[in-house]
């Protein structure tokens, strides 16, 4: 686990209760497609360090998105430009679009904060995202997405982009043949991964989700983050931190 301080560069305010802050890059540091950065509050008081996936990394610095929910990422939002952090990153096992010519990039809600880094490394593929939000209120990283692969946008109530649930219309795109992938990776809530798996016109398409889950260390010593996986041997608790964050959707225990 490498260890830095990291000056804030910016943390702005990019939708209703969502923040992008922008990190210095360490020399050297080169993350994968899902990896994450683990980042030490100011407050003493708050012990364990929050994990943030790594959004994006290029010439300006590495990128985080995150919806402050909790009291941890409400005292985030307040840090200011200038500022430094203590993180610990890249940590857990990344995704590489590389291993596939058409993956659809799938992220629902806050989920799509994993996408543009995955986007960003394909070199061979040529990914497709679609991410889903609930309300135009929520729609973050769009510009981004489509300056990176194909986009397609969709609102739960039509307020921005196409209407609908984002599974369905990935769906529907792939029976009309709009869409035809070869993999999809996905990071959102549990529901959207249940969608997946009772939908039929993604029953031949391997599945790959990036796990959220509470952790405490990061780095897989004190087993916190442990989910059940299914494997040759029988269900096995695997630590999403280490072990993952990506697994075979039909793979995990929901």
């Amino acid at each position: 686990m490498n260890d830095f301080k990291l000056k804030i560069l910016r943390n702005e305010k990019v939708g209703e209760g969502i923040y992008e802050m922008l990190l210095t890059r360490p020399n050297g540091i080169e993350p994968r497609g899902a990896q994450f950065i683990h980042i030490k509050l100011k407050n003493r008081a708050k012990i364990l360090r929050r994990p943030f996936c790594i959004c994006d990394c290029d010439e300006e610095g590495i990128l985080i998105c995150y919806a402050a929910v909790g009291e941890g990422t409400k005292e985030l939002s307040e840090y200011a430009a200038g500022e430094e952090v203590e993180a610990a990153l890249p940590l857990g096992n990344g995704w590489s679009a590389d291993d596939f010519k058409r993956p659809v990039l799938l992220g629902g809600g806050m989920g799509s904060a994993v996408l543009p880094l995955v986007a960003r490394l394909a070199k061979k593929a040529k990914p497709v995202a679609y991410l889903g939000y609930a309300n135009a209120g929520k729609v973050v990283l769009t510009e981004r997405m489509e300056s990176l692969c194909p986009t397609v946008v969709a609102t739960d109530d039509g307020s921005f982009g196409r209407k609908g649930y984002i599974t369905d219309i990935l769906a529907q795109d792939i029976t009309s043949g709009k869409v035809k992938p070869d993999a999809i990776f996905c990071c959102g809530p549990e529901i959207v991964y249940k969608l997946l798996l009772k939908n039929p016109a993604f029953e031949n398409i391997p599945i790959f989700v990036s796990l959220e889950k509470r952790m405490g260390c990061g780095v897989g010593a004190c087993l916190v983050c442990t989910c059940g996986i299914k494997t040759k041997d029988g269900v096995k608790n695997l630590r999403v931190c280490a072990d993952g964050p990506v697994f075979d959707l039909r793979e995990v225990i929901l």
